[in-house]
C-alpha cells in the first residue's frame, strides 16, 4: 500500500471517530471495514492524540471500548506536537487537520503562523484558540479564516489588511492590527481583554473599535479627525498622537495610565478625561489655554510647544512635572498645585 493511500485510510479513521453524524452501530462497523483495509490503529492526530484519545474527548463510551479492546494507547493533546505542526504545515495541511475538529473544539496552545509570506489563513473560524495566534508579517489583505476567539494574543500587524472582517469575536489579551491599510475598524473584536492597537494605519475614524479595552489603545500616526467611538473606558494608556485631531471631544472617560495627545491640531482640550491616573501630554499643538485639562493628572502634565496665552486652567493637581512653553519645567510639591 502507498504512503498517500495509508495516509488516506488513518485520516478516514480519526474522521469516523469524530463524526457526530453517524449512530455507534455505524460507525462500529465503519471504523472495522477501514482498519481491516489498512489503517493503523495506533495513527495519531498532528495534535497528538490517539483515536483512543479522541473517544474520550467526545466521551464516547462504545468507541472507547473499541479501542480499548484492540489495545490502543490513550495519547491526549500534546501542545508542543500542536505548535511544532503549526509552525512548519502548509496551509493545506493545517486545513486538513482542523477539519476532523469539533465545531468550538479549544486548541490548547499557541499558533504561530507569521513570516510564512501567507495571503490566506488556515480555516480556524469555527475553533478557539486558548493561547496566542500570531499572523504578522505576512500577505494578507483579509482575516478571513481567524479563530472564532482568542484566549491570548492576536497579532495580525504588519500585513495588508484593508478590513478587519473575521477577526475574533473576542480576544483575552492584547489585539494588534498596527501597520496596516485599514480605513475602519468595523469587524473588530467586541470584548478586548488587554491593549488595543491600531495606530499606523489609514483611519479617519474609530468607529467599529471595542467599547472597552483593559489595555492601552493605541490609535497614533492615522488620520483621524474625530475621537468618536474611542472606548469609553481605557485600562491602561490611551495614545491618539500624530494624528489630524482639533478636538478631544468624545475621548475616553476613564483612562487607567497616560494620556497622549501631542502632535495634532488641538486648539482646545474641552473633552479630555477628568482624571488621568498616569501622564498627560499635549505638547506641540495650537492651544492657546488649558480650558478643559483634566483636574487631576497622576504624573507629568506636558504642554510645551504651544501659542499658549496663560496658564491659569492647568489642573488642579500634578503628581509629576509641569512643562509648559517659556517656563522651565518645575516639581509639584505634595502632589499637587491650585488652578
Amino acid at each position: 500500500m502507498s504512503e498517500e493511500n495509508k495516509r488516506k485510510l488513518n485520516e478516514q479513521l480519526i474522521r469516523c471517530v469524530l463524526d457526530d453524524k453517524l449512530s455507534n452501530d455505524k460507525k462500529l462497523r465503519k471504523m472495522d471495514y477501514i482498519i481491516k483495509l489498512g489503517a493503523d490503529v495506533n495513527v495519531r492526530h498532528e495534535f497528538g492524540y490517539s483515536v483512543l484519545g479522541l473517544a474520550k474527548l467526545i466521551q464516547n463510551e462504545d468507541v472507547i471500548k473499541f479501542f480499548e479492546e484492540r489495545g490502543v494507547e490513550d495519547f491526549g493533546f500534546d501542545r508542543k506536537k500542536a505548535e511544532d505542526f503549526f509552525k512548519s504545515a502548509s496551509v493545506e495541511e493545517i486545513n486538513r487537520a482542523l477539519k476532523v475538529l469539533p465545531d468550538g473544539y479549544e486548541l490548547n496552545c499557541c499558533v504561530d503562523l507569521s513570516k510564512r509570506g501567507l495571503t490566506e489563513l488556515p480555516d480556524f473560524s469555527r475553533l478557539v484558540v486558548g493561547g496566542n495566534f500570531n499572523c504578522q508579517y505576512n500577505e494578507l489583505e483579509t482575516l478571513k479564516g481567524a479563530p472564532r476567539e482568542v484566549a491570548g494574543d492576536f497579532n495580525c500587524y504588519f500585513n495588508n489588511l484593508t478590513s478587519l472582517k473575521g477577526a475574533p469575536r473576542e480576544v483575552g489579551e492584547n489585539f494588534n492590527c498596527q501597520c496596516n491599510q485599514l480605513t475602519t475598524l468595523r469587524g473588530a473584536p467586541s470584548v478586548v481583554g488587554g491593549g488595543f492597537d491600531c495606530s499606523g494605519n489609514l483611519l479617519d475614524s474609530l468607529e467599529g473599535a471595542s467599547s472597552k479595552v483593559g489595555g492601552t489603545f493605541d490609535c497614533s500616526s492615522n488620520q483621524l479627525i474625530t475621537l468618536r467611538w474611542a472606548p469609553s473606558k481605557v485600562g491602561g494608556t490611551f495614545v491618539c498622537s500624530f494624528n489630524n485631531l482639533t478636538s478631544l471631544k468624545e475621548a475616553p472617560r476613564e483612562v487607567g495610565g497616560d494620556f497622549y495627545c501631542q502632535c495634532n491640531q488641538l486648539k482646545t482640550l474641552e473633552g479630555a478625561p477628568k482624571e488621568v491616573k498616569g501622564s498627560f501630554y499635549c505638547f506641540d499643538n495650537q492651544l492657546i489655554s488649558l480650558e478643559g485639562s483634566p483636574s487631576i493628572v497622576g504624573g507629568d502634565f506636558d504642554c510645551s510647544d504651544n501659542p499658549l496665552e496663560n496658564y491659569n486652567e492647568k489642573p488642579d493637581k500634578i503628581g509629576g512635572k509641569f512643562r509648559a512653553p517659556k517656563i522651565e519645567q518645575v516639581n509639584i510639591i505634595n502632589g499637587g498645585n491650585s488652578r
